[in-house]
């Protein structure tokens, strides 16, 4: 008799399992664990001659991404994860995909990443393609929308109908789109990193005492203020022959920095913020906004951009404009 209640029991509570319809089999629930970030320390030097314009003080170097929890393809729908460098999942953060349709036109599909960092996009039928990766991150002690690189450094489209699995970062530096970088590499929104651009006028004639001698090089160090955004403490001086007037300093690691700025070997130059988005944003750029020799610099994002108008592999920084000048 008690084995027969064992079996109906046994019974009755295979019949009342249940199976969530979201989770797929084979996938993995909760994120795995992380590696340690990379230290990104030390000092680098750099040298632009003048006729040079730029220079790229991370190089090709690029972060490594976390590890995501797995996902499978599911047929009609864009899904998949968004994380920080170190793999902690990212709320809030904006993924668009444009689906392009028969006789040109298209419709626009986009969604949030959850508390876990995970969206999904059920996608119209057509050919799809990102428009925007976007998320605001804390930044000094403002906000600053920043664009978000996938993971596989792909952003090729695909059909809406086969699916497609693709998870985002929000990293400090590095390359964006890489086709992008060859054609335009003095363009601040194609690294994930910060620019600083120094700008300046030549004193020719030597008849304007303010002005740089033409044979003259200017000294910059970049001295990071404590940690950057993901630990980084590198940092950077940078010689820039006077020749061309003006020089970009790109892909620098987002965080605080001390600027300083002089002749080689002689005295310190005035440093004063320059441009059109000169006084848009109170709390970023150079502090003070004019100073002789040293001051703080915190980097600038495009000007009133929401995340959902980043372009996808963009980094959304624009250059902090200082104008270089001799103390009279």
């Amino acid at each position: 008799m008690k084995l027969k209640q064992l079996f109906w029991s046994a019974l009755l509570l295979a019949g009342c399992t249940t199976t969530d319809p979201d989770v797929v089999p084979g996938e993995e629930q909760g994120w795995p664990d992380q590696p340690e970030l990379p230290v990104i320390g030390g000092h680098e030097t750099f040298s632009i001659e003048g006729n040079e314009y730029e220079v790229n003080v991370m190089g090709d170097m690029q972060p490594r991404s976390p590890k995501f929890p797995s996902l499978q393809v599911k047929k009609g729908f864009l899904r998949g994860y968004v994380a920080d460098l170190a793999g902690k999942p990212i709320k809030g953060a904006y993924i668009g995909a444009r689906v392009t349709l028969v006789g040109g036109s298209y419709s626009g599909a986009s969604a949030e990443s959850d508390e876990n960092g995970y969206y999904e996009i059920n996608l119209p039928y057509g050919a799809v393609h990102y428009y925007a990766t976007g998320y605001t991150i804390d930044y000094g002690t403002s906000r600053a929308v920043v664009g978000l690189t996938p993971a596989d450094d792909n952003t090729s489209g695909f059909a809406s109908e086969t699916g497609m699995v693709k998870n985002f970062v929000q990293q400090s530096f590095g390359v964006g789109d890489k086709d992008e970088v060859l054609q335009q590499p003095g363009n601040p929104s194609n690294y994930y990193g910060g620019a600083i651009s120094i700008d300046y006028q030549v004193d020719w004639d030597n008849n304007v005492p303010n002005y740089l001698p033409p044979d003259g090089e200017i000294e910059i160090d970049l001295i990071p203020e404590g940690k950057g955004y993901y630990g980084e403490t590198k940092s950077f001086k940078v010689y820039k022959k006077i020749g061309y007037s003006r020089a970009m300093i790109l892909n620098i690691p987002i965080g605080k920095y001390t600027i300083k700025a002089k002749l080689r070997g002689g005295e310190e130059l005035q440093m004063k913020v320059v441009g059109p988005y000169a006084n848009a944003y109170p709390k970023f750029g150079l502090k003070p906004a004019k100073a002789i020799g040293s001051a703080s610099v915190l980097f600038t994002p495009s000007f009133q951009v929401t995340p959902g108008m980043v372009p996808a592999h963009r980094g959304n920084w624009q250059a902090v404009d200082i104008q270089l000048e001799r103390v009279e």
